[in-house]
């Protein structure tokens, strides 16, 4: 096989390790929240909890958060991947920091069950993981409901907590799973949360914060900045770590998805992304729950199965399921060295 001198590597681009390997990489590896969770989050709240090489996918026994099959779904078909997805919805980098749920969190729950499927004798003498390092890429894309409500964005963040403590989770989380051996990695940053119908300006109540009344301009200014800031300190992270592998020399790599670029082009340009039997819709949002004091009550009102392609937005909160196939065909494109995000 040809073999690119370690010395031309460095010179390249972030991509081109992954033009390299991406003939080789089989299985994809996620971490996260409701932005990737395709059943887990379901799963523990209907007591079923996810148990060794758990890949149930939904739908049709249910939907995720998009409405319908996540974006790691279509990631497995566009480049015939094994998926292996340990995101939960709820999610944040780390409980000890910003808990928000409970639910298994990067850090610790999620990479345990990583563990519990791909690691031989773990914490002995003979520990092996089962994967091939050179056949898998580690993708992680969390962070939303850190800065989030109940958290960062509604001041109500531990007071010791700072947005660099929450960079540095992700950061670790990476060094852990390199520690057990995995060695290609996507660090996704966070998208234009203040795009969103939560966070876009209006106060009027919604089913993600009923009451009491909220600043909406203010809520909207401050997610702007938050989510810029976290996305620059864990970018300049990734590269720092990045070249540290690099240099270390054992194939170790780890590359920057800018999401919030990728998301910015389809809002700005929705022409070329969503094709619905209605003009593209990048403003408002397919499900509706016209009491934001009443769960029962959301659906009524929704868009139709044959209008759904034209939005980008499922709800006030989450992308909707063809936003997702596109971040599924784009991340593709990363992990073959081909994409410009």
């Amino acid at each position: 096989m040809f073999r690119v001198p370690f010395a031309l590597i460095l010179a390249l681009a972030s991509t081109a390790i992954f033009r390299v390997a991406s003939a080789r990489i089989t299985d994809v590896v996620l971490f996260g929240d409701s932005y990737t969770d395709q059943s887990r989050a379901h799963s523990i709240s209907n007591g079923t909890y996810p148990g060794k090489d758990y890949q149930e996918v939904y739908p049709p026994a249910d939907t995720a958060a998009d409405g319908g099959f996540q974006w790691p779904f279509y990631l497995g078909l566009y480049g015939n991947y094994t998926i292996w997805n340990y995101a939960v919805g709820g999610a944040v980098c780390s409980n000890a920091l910003t808990p928000l749920l409970g639910v298994p969190d990067v850090a610790v729950g999620q990479q345990a069950w990583f563990v519990q499927d791909h690691v031989a004798h773990n914490g002995t003498r003979s520990q092996r993981l089962l994967l091939d390092p050179a056949s898998f890429v580690v993708i992680l894309f969390i962070g939303t409901n850190d800065v989030g409500i109940n958290n960062f964005v509604t001041n109500d963040q531990p007071a010791a907590v700072s947005l660099p403590d929450v960079a540095d989770c992700q950061l670790d989380a990476l060094r852990a799973l390199h520690a057990l051996g995995a060695r290609h990695f996507v660090v996704n940053s966070l998208i234009p949360l203040q795009l969103t119908g939560l966070y876009g300006g209006s106060s009027a109540p919604v089913i993600y914060y009923p009451a009491p009344p909220h600043n909406g301009t203010a809520w909207h200014r401050e997610m702007t900045n938050l989510v810029q800031s976290l996305n620059r300190i864990v970018r300049d992270g990734v590269r720092a770590l990045d070249a540290e592998w690099r240099a270390a020399g054992d194939g170790g790599s780890v590359q920057w998805f800018d999401t919030y670029g990728f998301f910015e082009e389809m809002y700005y340009h929705p022409a070329g992304f969503f094709n619905g039997s209605i003009p593209a819709n990048v403003t408002g949002h397919c499900h509706q729950c016209p009491d934001p004091d009443d769960w029962r009550q959301c659906g009524i009102g929704d868009c139709t199965l044959e209008e759904r392609d034209s939005y980008m937005w499922w709800d006030e909160l989450h992308p909707s399921e063809q936003t997702g196939r596109n971040l599924a065909a784009e991340m593709h494109r990363k992990i073959e060295g081909k994409s410009k995000y």
